[in-house]
């Protein structure tokens, strides 16, 4: 009787402990999730010591970033205006007295006799029509003295402003006639420089289109050939 019940005990303890080896062998394998359904998983720690390096980085530090073919003050500024249309009629430069605008543009009617393109229109022309299209800006051909201008379209000249220049010693003024109404960016009395914007070209007074009527008066009052005048002084410094 003793002899068969320790072979049953010997079995029974190998089962107990081939049962333990195989739960702690799923422990193990398994994530914590699988074993305890209820458990919220932790993300991993990472240690310096574990591998993991470290850099500090000091407030003071600064970095030097090298841009390669840049300097400051190098880049081409942008043309203030879009031409609509321009032309090969004349060069102009930057200098002491220039062009109405920066580019050579359409010149549609020169100075002297002509037909007259309107009723009420002269059979002589006073100045240049010149037409780079509707809104392009004016410039002041000269530092000056503004002398008169006229904001409204109350005239055969429109919109116009006239300059006082000193030229050679000599009084000088430019004539700018049909500009756009609320384009007028001066007034009498005013000091301008040579480029600052007079207007923009519009279709105001006895115009037939939009076009800048421009006049060079000499002594303030007689009309010249303006393209004859300033093809002589606007060149290369």
């Amino acid at each position: 009787m003793r002899a068969a019940t320790k072979p049953l005990r010997q079995r029974a303890f190998a089962s107990t402990a081939i049962a333990f080896v195989a739960l702690l062998t799923v422990s193990v394998s398994l994530p914590a999730l699988a074993v305890n359904p209820g458990a919220v998983a932790e993300p991993p720690h990472h240690s310096v010591a574990a591998g993991v390096q470290s850099l500090p980085v000091s407030a003071a530090a600064s970095v030097t970033v090298q841009r390669d073919g840049y300097k400051v003050g190098t880049a081409p500024r942008p043309a203030p205006f879009a031409y609509s249309q321009t032309a090969g009629t004349y060069m102009n430069y930057l200098g002491p007295i220039q062009w109405p605008f920066l580019t050579g543009v359409p010149i549609s009617t020169y100075f002297g006799p002509r037909v007259p393109p309107c009723g009420g229109c002269s059979s002589f022309h006073k100045g240049l029509d010149m037409n780079p299209g509707v809104g392009t800006p004016i410039q002041a051909i000269a530092d000056g003295v503004v002398r008169e201008v006229s904001s409204t379209d109350k005239s055969g000249l429109g919109v116009y402003a006239i300059i006082d220049h000193r030229v050679d010693g000599r009084l000088v003024s430019s004539l700018y006639a049909h500009m756009q109404e609320g384009s007028l960016a001066l007034r009498p009395g005013q000091p301008v420089v040579v480029g600052q914007q007079v207007g923009s070209v519009g279709n105001t007074g006895q115009s037939t289109g939009p076009h800048l009527h421009f006049e060079i008066l000499l002594d303030g009052v007689t009309p010249t050939d303006p393209f004859a005048w300033l093809t002589t002084r606007v060149g290369p410094l």
